[in-house]
């Protein structure tokens, strides 16, 4: 079979074509246009080299067990403080309860330990919720301590579970005295600390109009209707009037009234002492 005219064109069309390049090769301006041609392809060519480096790399025996080892060590160090965190507050639920058990005996009284389980957010310095209830003695009205001093009472018992308001808080309210003094008058709890009062502390009414009262003045319990022991601890008087040198104020030309802060703070309890009447049969 003869051949076709395109069979025998295409070798001749060929052989053009190189011999032109080869010539246009020898000038200046031609090998600057077969740079120009050639350059995409030599940017393709060094990206895939760079690949296949990074892919031998990876399959290196020591890429992944070096990625492995540091990931672990982060690993180890986010667990070491965690649990460095934690003992750090279970050192000081421990010291909170040593100071708990070192309670002084109170005649015809004995203290309770129990466990704070939960706390109100909004009320967080007001209201608790602790671990003892009617089952372990508690009754309405108990007086509550942290460390033998006073932050509260019980509000509601329930079988195991009771509900305490702190002296804070505006449902809290029982008889105290000043110990130098002697005068008796009512707490009552003000509910400053949720509407951002940075002094975050209790009234005491009622208090005799003519009485003079230095600042920083002990408040103790009063044992008045049997609620609660007599000469714990509650808190201590603040003059209201930066000018003045008496604490006591004049509340409608009745009765004197002093503003006080708890001996104790009241954001960090884990632990509270619940002072509960001791019957005659206890201890026998």
């Amino acid at each position: 079979m003869p051949p076709r005219h395109n069979d025998l064109f295409k070798p001749l069309v060929l052989t053009a074509l190189v011999l032109l390049v080869a010539g246009v090769s020898l000038t200046s301006w031609g090998r600057r246009l077969s740079a120009a041609m050639l350059m995409p392809f030599v940017g393709v060519a060094d990206w895939a080299a760079e690949g296949l480096v990074q892919s031998v790399r990876m399959l290196q025996p020591g890429h992944h067990a070096r990625k492995d080892q540091l990931h672990s060590l982060e690993t180890r160090i986010a667990e070491l403080e965690t649990t460095l965190a934690m003992t750090d507050d279970l050192r000081r639920q421990n010291a909170e309860l040593r100071q708990a058990a070192n309670l002084p005996p109170v005649p015809d009284w004995r203290g309770v330990l129990a466990e704070v389980i939960s706390r109100d957010p909004e009320r967080w310095n007001e209201r608790m919720m602790i671990g003892a209830g009617i089952e372990e003695g508690l009754v309405t009205g108990a007086v509550v301590l942290v460390d033998g001093q006073v932050i509260g009472r019980v509000l509601h018992t329930y079988r195991h579970t009771a509900e305490v308001v702190t002296i804070l808080s505006e449902e809290c309210r029982f008889g105290v005295r000043l110990a130098k003094a002697g005068a008796t008058g009512i707490l009552r709890g003000t509910g400053a600390w949720r509407r951002g009062d940075s002094r975050s502390g209790f009234l005491v009414d009622y208090l005799p109009k003519e009485l003079v009262v230095s600042p920083g003045e002990d408040i103790v319990t009063s044992g008045l209707g049997g609620w609660m022991p007599d000469g714990l601890p509650v808190g201590n008087a603040v003059v209201a009037e930066p000018a003045s040198e008496n604490a006591l104020n004049i509340i409608e030309a009745a009765y004197g009234q002093l503003q006080c802060v708890p001996c104790k703070p009241l954001g960090g309890v884990h632990f509270v002492v619940v002072m509960v009447p001791r019957y005659p049969t206890e201890g026998e």
